[in-house]
This record gives C-alpha cells, structure tokens and sequence, in this order.
C-alpha cells in the first residue's frame, strides 16, 4: 500500500471526532488481525483436515457437478 495513503488515512482518524468511525476502524482493524482457522471450534478443525484428505485421495466431488445437482435441486421451475 502507498505510504501517502497510510497517512492520510491516520490524519483522517486523529481528526475525527466521530466514535462511530473509530469504532468502524478498530472492527475493521481487528478483523484483520483474527485468523479464520484460530476461531473455528477443534471440532470443525478436525472436520476440515478429514475433507483435506478425502480430497487428495481424489475422494471430492467436482464443484461443476455439485453446482449442476444444485441446480436441479433448488434451481427455478
């Protein structure tokens, strides 16, 4: 990112007097910093790696094929 912009945008919050703003920016800020992985249950952790190695045993299903299920499925009539 520009130097310039990164400096702009801090003098833009120094001088706001606006909390929703500033709260908008730390949301923002620590929505940068969590980690997907880090805030999924072990449970779902687990399930992940078990579809990680379904899929490098060639054991997934193609996403064209699911889309084309959903499609029949769910699709408009």
């Amino acid at each position: 990112m520009d130097a310039a912009l990164k400096y702009k945008i801090v003098e833009r919050i120094i001088n706001t007097d606006d909390d929703a703003v500033l709260q908008e920016v730390q949301a923002l800020l620590e929505m940068e910093s969590d980690d997907f992985w880090n805030t999924l249950p072990k449970e779902a952790e687990t399930h992940f790696d078990e579809a990680c190695e379904q899929l490098d045993r060639g054991e997934g299903i193609p996403h064209e094929e699911v889309m084309e299920e959903a499609k029949r499925l769910f699709g408009k009539k």
